[in-house]
C-alpha cells in the first residue's frame, strides 16, 4: 500500500474512484471527471492517491487558509471501504494541517454518510454546524471540526 502525492496524471483514477464511492452526487463518470478537474485546478498541490498494487483505491483534496484545513473531498472505492484506508487517509489530514500550522480542521459531510460520520467523530471531529435541507431532497448537511 503506498499513499503519495497526486497528479493530473492520476486525474483519471480519481475520477473512477470517486464514482465506485457509491454516493451519487455526479450523474454519471463524466461529471465525476469534471469534479476531478476542479480539484486539479483549485488544490492541485494538495490531493493525495491512496493505493494498492498500483491500484487507486481512495484520494484526498484539502486546502489550507487562514490557519485552517478544509477537507474538500475524499473518497474510497466502495470495495475497499471499511478496511481502515479512511483512517489511514485522515491521518494524512490531520499530518498535513499540522505541517501547516493549522489551527483545526473542517469539512461537510452528508447528514445520511453514517460511515463517514462515524469515522470523523472517532478521529475527533464535531459537528459546529448543521445545514437544514441543503440538498435537492431535502436532507441537511453537516459541518464538522477537528481541532489541533
Amino acid at each position: 500500500m503506498k499513499l503519495r502525492k497526486a497528479t493530473i496524471k492520476d486525474a483519471d483514477e480519481i475520477s473512477e474512484i470517486e464514482w465506485e464511492s457509491g454516493y451519487r452526487w455526479n450523474k454519471n463518470k463524466k461529471d465525476c471527471g469534471i469534479l476531478v478537474n476542479k480539484i486539479f485546478s483549485k488544490w492541485k498541490d494538495e490531493v493525495y492517491i491512496i493505493e494498492n498494487n498500483k491500484i487507486g483505491i481512495g484520494y484526498i483534496a484539502l486546502s489550507h487558509e487562514n490557519k485552517e484545513t478544509e477537507l474538500d473531498n475524499m473518497a474510497v472505492r466502495k470495495g475497499f471501504q471499511g478496511k481502515g484506508y479512511s483512517k489511514l487517509l485522515i491521518k494524512k489530514v490531520i499530518s498535513l494541517a499540522k505541517k501547516n500550522s493549522s489551527k483545526g480542521i473542517l469539512l461537510n459531510v452528508w447528514s445520511r454518510n453514517f460511515k463517514a460520520i462515524s469515522l470523523y467523530n472517532q478521529t475527533g471531529f464535531y459537528v459546529i454546524d448543521i445545514k437544514k435541507n441543503h440538498y435537492k431532497n431535502g436532507d441537511n448537511k453537516l459541518r464538522m471540526r477537528k481541532d489541533l
